[in-house]
């Protein structure tokens, strides 16, 4: 094996929130932006839409763990939304469904997220050896807000692809969104390495396809997963650079 890629999660795995806000701020910023941007459609909110951000929430999680245990295909988020629009009568347009959507994400900067200490510093030694880098990621939020949080947390500049499960339809485990990266890369499956912090997404969907996978542990629970075996398991981010398959100059 010659490794030419490294291919990396994000949540958990590059970046994480260690200190959430408390769950009634999220209630309460949720409410806040949601029934502000009824008023500015003209709408007057009734006291069922207070609760239009955890009936979001609530499709979201459903069909998130449908799909995980299920095909693997990625739900249509703005449909969900617009199924939740159904149920409270709003009957707002579909460009009103996109606002909605956006007003329910609070973004990575409201939760607190930060990159691992040691995230910058390993992302630009393994540049720096010759690896090509790039992010497969399961979410629920991508295209431009996605790019503009990535580049928020000065990661962008090191991925040469991003994976987006969202924008592609699929999520990990599902061979096509690591396929979506590996041909942008031109790299075969023997030649990547994986890493992130889920058994079943990162582990055994890159090993499927016959790529090196290196579960980052860090303080998580174990996780459940049919005793998938991960071929290196770090702690920290920085031990992914004294790996024998990431060795400088292939040695």
């Amino acid at each position: 094996m010659a490794v030419r890629a490294v291919l990396f999660d994000l949540g958990n795995t590059l970046w994480h929130i260690p200190e959430p806000p408390p769950r009634d701020n999220i209630r309460g910023e949720t409410v806040r932006r949601i029934l502000g941007l009824l008023r500015s459609w003209g709408i007057e909110p009734l006291e069922e839409h207070r609760y239009l951000g955890r009936d979001i929430r609530l499709a979201i999680g459903e069909a998130n763990r449908t799909a995980y245990a299920g095909d693997c295909i990625s739900p249509d988020f703005l449909a969900l939304v617009a199924e939740v629009d159904t149920v409270k009568r709003l009957g707002i347009s579909q460009e009103q469904v996109d606002q909605l959507w956006n007003a329910w994400n609070l973004g990575g900067s409201f939760f607190g997220r930060r990159l691992f200490d040691d995230a910058i510093d390993t992302l630009a030694e393994l540049r720096d050896r010759g690896y090509r880098l790039a992010c497969v990621t399961n979410r629920a939020f991508g295209g431009r807000a996605f790019v503009e949080e990535v580049e928020a947390h000065g990661l962008a500049g090191f991925f040469e692809v991003m994976s987006v499960s969202c924008d592609l339809g699929y999520m990990k485990p599902h061979p096509k969104i690591f396929e979506h990266a590996l041909d942008a890369l031109a790299v075969a499956p023997q030649d990547a390495v994986m890493v992130g912090d889920l058994l079943r997404a990162d582990v055994a969907g890159a090993q499927a396809l016959g790529m090196t996978a290196v579960w980052f542990r860090h303080e998580k629970i174990e996780e459940e997963a049919d005793g998938v075996q991960p071929d290196f398991v770090i702690d920290e981010l920085v031990e992914l650079l004294h790996l024998p398959c990431l060795a400088p100059n292939g040695a």
